[in-house]
């Protein structure tokens, strides 16, 4: 029996909390909202609609991530792997319930759902996304596959209730999707819509011969659909090249920041720029990192793993960063903060280990900017106090359209004046 990664249902269980929140926030919206009389969004409004929107949008895309790991790395469905069907499982119930909350709460309101259609081309969300993630609900093949699994579910409960006795993230995992099932549940007219239009086509059941495989690879193929659906390379694995690794490995020093980027959206979480995520190397070959599933420390494996790299260093005397690296580690165990909230700091997003690791040392500041409703700090901001020697300093830089080798020195300006969003106008 595939044992669940207790990292990947707290990554799960976190997710499931926000898209709670998010409900709460959009029924206070829908409830407070006085447009109806003057046909547009006041500035705070606006605000509102867009934050809920951005925030919906980077939780959707760590689901969808989820689910797609679990395809790509568990293969055909098998029996032994039931834990990895209630970890899929699970992630599709709160995807589905969450677009619905969406649709009952603005998808009759046409000014709302006019804001929500709009591009927003800063954090990579494309016009038509409301509607094409709305019409995602009632697609054949996914009426199908989340009603299979839901009988999948019935039919064998007393499997799970013994897998959650022996495992305690399974009893994780069951208590989530007791709550949300009922909330998906799919009518049976429309099911036999979705399955007469289904038998017109070649099904994946030839490939998968049994009740259970059947279940879970129709879960693990909604999510994959959805996720090439949004990445720009389906199936790309992001690495750098060997010699750029050990270029870094030659000159990288505790407290240095990484700044990365990989290109798929999917992984980006809608987060802006080009530049859209950062990390903070501790030494030992380790960083303090922030991704989906909360703040930790990682191996060098996870900066090296993107397609390009930036790495920036504090302009601080030893004793200073050591302090910093001490705050970072300080933040390790906190969950990823999808509502991207500076203002709390039991959550994080990537930028934010770095803004509370070094705030206030040695007079450093950080400034912070208004993006989708909130005060924040991204990954670019980081680059421009580099550029402009605050605060930070420039080190090198790998990007693959500027070259296959890492750039240093004076090299390295021409790459982010080119890149990074409000520097472009000094290339």
């Amino acid at each position: 029996m595939t044992t669940l990664s207790a990292t990947d249902v707290s990554t799960v269980t976190n997710l499931a909390q926000h898209m709670r929140e998010m409900r709460v926030r959009a029924e206070s919206m829908r409830a407070e909202f006085a447009t109806g009389d003057r046909g547009f969004f006041s500035p705070i409004e606006d605000d509102q609609v867009t934050h809920l929107w951005v925030s919906y949008h980077m939780a959707r895309a760590a689901l969808l991530e989820i689910l797609h790991t679990i395809r790509t790395t568990a293969g055909k469905a098998r029996e032994d792997n039931a834990a990895e069907f209630a970890l899929a499982y699970t992630s599709a119930l709160i995807l589905i319930d969450a677009a619905r909350t969406l649709r009952d709460q603005f998808g009759k309101d046409v000014l709302v759902r006019r804001k929500l259609n709009e591009s927003y081309s800063l954090f990579g969300i494309d016009r038509n996304s409301f509607d094409t993630i709305q019409l995602s609900l009632t697609d054949p093949k996914n009426a199908i596959g989340v009603r299979r699994a839901n009988h999948f579910y019935d039919d064998n409960r007393e499997l799970f209730q013994r897998l959650s006795l022996a495992d305690e993230n399974v009893a994780r995992l069951v208590s989530l999707i007791d709550v949300l099932r009922e909330r998906v549940a799919i009518g049976a007219k429309r099911y036999l819509r979705a399955r007469v239009h289904q038998l017109r086509q070649d099904t994946r059941e030839r490939l998968v011969g049994q009740s259970f495989a059947r279940s879970v690879y129709a879960i693990q193929e909604w999510g994959s659909r959805l996720v090439s659906s949004i990445s720009t390379k389906p199936g790309h694995v992001a690495r750098l090249p060997a010699h750029v690794a050990d270029a870094i490995a030659a000159i990288i020093q505790p407290g240095d920041v990484f700044v990365t980027r990989k290109e798929a959206a999917v992984t980006n979480y809608f987060l802006p720029g080009f530049w859209p995520h950062a990390a903070m190397y501790v030494g030992n070959d380790q960083v303090v990192e922030s991704l989906k599933d909360g703040v930790r420390v990682r191996t060098m494996d996870s900066p090296l793993g993107n397609d390009a790299i930036a790495l920036i260093r504090p302009t601080l005397p030893a004793p200073q960063i050591d302090q910093a690296i001490r705050r970072a580690h300080s933040h390790v165990g906190k969950p990823y903060d999808f509502d991207f909230d500076f203002t709390r700091s039991d959550r994080m997003v990537c930028t934010e280990v770095v803004y509370r690791s070094y705030e206030g040392l040695g007079g450093m500041s950080f400034e912070l900017k208004k993006r989708a409703g909130r005060q924040t700090i991204s990954a670019e901001d980081l680059l421009e106090l580099a550029v402009a020697g605050q605060s930070f300093s420039t080190v090198a830089v790998y990007c693959q359209r500027f070259g296959d080798a890492l750039l240093t020195d004076h090299d390295v300006a021409p790459v982010m004046n080119a890149t990074v969003a409000t520097l472009k106008n000094n290339s």
